[in-house]
């Protein structure tokens, strides 16, 4: 299912093609006839570049319509279930990341949350599900697939849905995090945590935005041209089995966040499951939308330097911090009643919020049990601190 760059290229010519007609016989139908642009009598060669423009312009529009019109109907991004590496934080030091398998535990979690994905898609409809590399990741598929079937049969009736597509996607892989035998690994967790783990990069391994960069490839290469692939039946639901890291970037293109609102998203549970909704009155190339009634909610944490009335200066963490309208750093009366209600303080007494203030700082030498105020994400490889950075 992975689209190489020459078979994109044939892709989207095929699928504009293809579209063309479609497309034209849509706008016909559900739009007012326009104004047709008639050339004066005379013209000169500015006149009709210009008209050329046009047509160009509102051809262009169309097909881009009709290719919003063919995406899936939603995406499902699952984290792995529960692995060796979750279960035991040292294990990373014997064993190459890329290999670490399931426990039991996340067996079982893996074919309820496969089971769970069976209750959002609608009866007849084509799933195909994308994977990471990864023995972990390649482990929860096989299992949640076995939950999706043992449902078989019980759709009220209708015809069942099924699994039309797999495929393996190295692009959605965990963050690479370079050779981790060594006893140093603290300290460059520590490094992450200064510097912050959107941009710190590892030793040999790669930074948060070298993740974002290929998922945002993938994602605009992929998944936007997945129903104009030639000869190939149209799927409904995607299922992107994944890594929570690679999870929070695939939202943070999706949504346009910045790198600081990424630093207050916590890492998925094993097996949560985030599920975009195609929504077609969202604008723009991928109307997508979180859909809270049948997926998990990212949670998110932010903390404030809170200015009281009688001059007092406190450090108040904000939960559900994503909830804020964007852009975040300016919806101040909105923040003070969330402190105000998660804190049982009077909103009253707030005199203001400072949303740019100076990050955490990590002194050197310092432990991670040492580093107070901050998000914790529950990485692969142990509790990760998250400094809350300035917006």
């Amino acid at each position: 299912m992975a689209i190489e760059p020459g078979q994109t290229v044939i892709a989207i010519i095929a699928g504009l093609l293809g579209g063309l007609l479609s497309a034209l016989f849509l706008h016909r139908q559900s739009r007012p006839p326009s104004p047709p642009l008639l050339a004066p009598a005379s013209t000169t060669p500015e006149v009709e570049v210009e008209l050329a423009r046009q047509r160009g312009a509102n051809l262009a529009s169309l097909l881009a319509e009709d290719a919003r019109k063919t995406l899936p109907r939603r995406v499902i991004l699952v984290r792995h279930g529960e692995s060796e590496g979750n279960a035991d934080h040292t294990l990373y030091r014997n064993k190459p990341d890329n290999k670490i398998c399931l426990t039991a535990q996340g067996e079982q979690q893996a074919r309820v949350v496969g089971a769970r994905i069976r209750t959002i898609v609608g009866p007849g409809e084509r799933v195909a599900i994308i994977t990471s590399p990864f023995e972990r990741t390649l482990h929860t598929m096989r299992c949640l697939i076995e939950g999706f079937e043992s449902g078989s049969g019980q759709d009220g009736g209708g015809s069942a849905a099924i699994i039309a597509e797999q495929a393996i996607e190295p692009r959605v892989r965990e963050q690479e995090f370079g050779n981790l035998q060594g006893d140093d690994f603290k300290a460059l967790r520590l490094q992450q945590v200064r510097v912050g783990r959107f941009y710190y990069r590892f030793p040999t391994g790669e930074s948060g935005a070298d993740v974002y960069g290929r998922t945002k490839e993938w994602w605009d290469s992929t998944v936007l041209n997945l129903n104009l692939r030639p000869n190939v039946a149209p799927v409904d639901t995607l299922v992107v089995v994944t890594h929570g890291l690679t999870m929070r970037l695939i939202l943070m293109q999706l949504f346009g966040w910045s790198p600081n609102t990424f630093h207050t998203i916590w890492n998925a549970g094993n097996c949560d499951c985030y599920v975009l909704r195609k929504d077609e009155g969202v604008p723009g190339r991928s109307p997508f939308v979180l859909c809270r009634e049948s997926g998990d909610t990212p949670r998110s944490s932010r903390l404030l330097r809170v200015r009281f009335a009688d001059g007092s200066v406190r450090q108040l963490a904000l939960d559900d911090y994503l909830s804020l309208a964007s852009p975040r750093g300016r919806q101040t009366e909105a923040a003070k009643r969330m402190l105000a209600a998660q804190h049982g303080l009077d909103p009253s007494t707030i005199a203001s919020i400072d949303f740019y203030g100076p990050a955490i700082e990590v002194h050197e030498g310092a432990e991670l049990s040492d580093v107070v105020g901050v998000v914790v994400d529950a990485g692969e490889h142990g509790l990760v601190p998250t400094a809350a950075t300035s917006e």
